[in-house]
Order: C-alpha cells, then structure tokens, then sequence
C-alpha cells in the first residue's frame, strides 16, 4: 500500500524504492568494475598483481623487498650504488667501458763507458718508474743487454742480471770471453710487483766478472734498460 500524506506509514518507502535502490548500486559496481579508471595510465590488474603496459614515474624514493627482473633496457642517469656482489656474464664489460683498468707504460735506459769486477752484480743503470694514483699492482717486463770489452788481461766470464723492484727473478746470464775480446749478454725477467701505493719502484741493470777487473772502455762498455709495465689497480 502506497504511504498516504499525513499517516505515519508515508515516512518510509516502498519496497519497490528499496529494490530499485539495491538495482542502481549493483549496476554503479558493476560499471565502476568494467571502467578500469586507470587504464588510461596503462595499467590493468591480473590476478596477484598489476601490469603497468605505459610508462611510469618515480619522484620519491622506491624500495623493492623481493627480486627485481628487467628484460628491457634500463638507462641510470645518476648515480648508482650496490650494495652487494656485482655477478656478470663473462666477457660483457670491455675495458672502454671503464675507468682506465689498466695504465700501459714503456721505459728505457742507457749508460756507457761501465766498469765490471768480480763478486756479486753490482747494479750499473737504474730506471725509477713512478706509480700512478689508485694503482696498487704492475705486471713487469724487463730486459737488460750489455757489451763489454774484456781488457782485463785474461780470459773471463761477465755476467748480467735484470732486477725489478729488489727482486731478480732468474739467474744472470753470463758469457766468456778471450782477453781482448767483446761479449754480449741478454737478460729477460717478468714480474709482477703488488702492495704498490704510489711512490716509485726500481728497474736495475746488474753485472760483474768472474775474476778480474773490465775497465771502463767508452762505447764498448755499454747497457741498455728496456721495460713495459702495465699498472693495475
């Protein structure tokens, strides 16, 4: 029965109100389920989750608790900084790509007119090889020659050595040679030299006789120092 006006029973609708009421909710959730308001922003929901098919923006900080998968590019255009263990594909980075991993450097030396005696090599040339800043290792090359004119009176031997950073690693070479004669010797050493922390560390050219004294004889007493070095960090 319809409410009358003035009669108690008109305050309240019908049921027919009620029904018509429940309808038009039903119908604004069902339209507001199907409008997806964010879609035209690119994003969509799928079950556990949202798919984000446009672009998006942070402008405040972000925190991600769980693993983070990228197939796409990622482009960085601050800083970046990782907190844990960097694991690459081997071969991926090339040294363009970095800061001067490795800083390649040649030297060499020469002295004439040099005198030899018996007992153990005496250093004879020295190159002092500056370490750049940041490095902290250098792979070492060394090769030392040296001419002598045996005017000692007898026949000798003379023997050269190679020395990097107070180290001769190898024997020295030697060759004998008739009273009045030449010899030539070559001696070849690698190493690579660690714990550097700036300063300079010293390239030698050692040498002696076997028995008697070659003395000084201009450009027939001569040795050179040649090195390639490659400083590590």
């Amino acid at each position: 029965m319809a409410g009358q006006p003035g009669l108690p029973g008109s305050q309240f609708p019908s049921e027919d109100a009620i029904t018509r009421g429940l309808k038009d909710v039903k119908r604004d959730v069902q339209q507001l389920a199907a409008a997806n308001p964010l879609g035209a922003a690119g994003i969509r929901a799928v079950d556990g989750g949202i798919v984000v098919e446009g672009s998006i923006e942070v402008q405040g900080a972000e925190t991600v608790s769980g693993t983070l998968d990228v197939t796409g590019n990622a482009d960085f255009t601050g800083n970046v900084r990782i907190g844990g263990t960097l694991d690459l594909p081997a071969g991926i980075v090339n040294n363009d790509a970095l800061s001067d991993p490795i800083v390649p450097a040649a030297y060499h030396a020469d002295i004439q007119n040099i005198s030899i005696t018996s007992g153990p090599n005496v250093e004879k040339l020295r190159i002092d090889v500056p370490v750049p800043a940041g490095y902290t290792r250098a792979l070492v090359n060394l090769t030392a020659t040296m001419n002598m004119l045996n005017n000692s009176g007898a026949s000798d031997s003379a023997f050269l050595g190679a020395n990097i950073n107070g180290v001769s690693p190898g024997w020295s070479s030697n060759g004998t040679a008739a009273a009045g004669a030449e010899v030539s010797l070559s001696n070849t050493v690698a190493l690579l030299v660690e714990g550097l922390a700036g300063g300079t560390f010293p390239l030698t050219g050692k040498a002696s006789s076997n028995t008697g004294t070659w003395a000084a004889s201009g450009s027939s007493a001569v040795m050179n120092l040649n090195a390639t070095v490659l400083f590590l960090r």
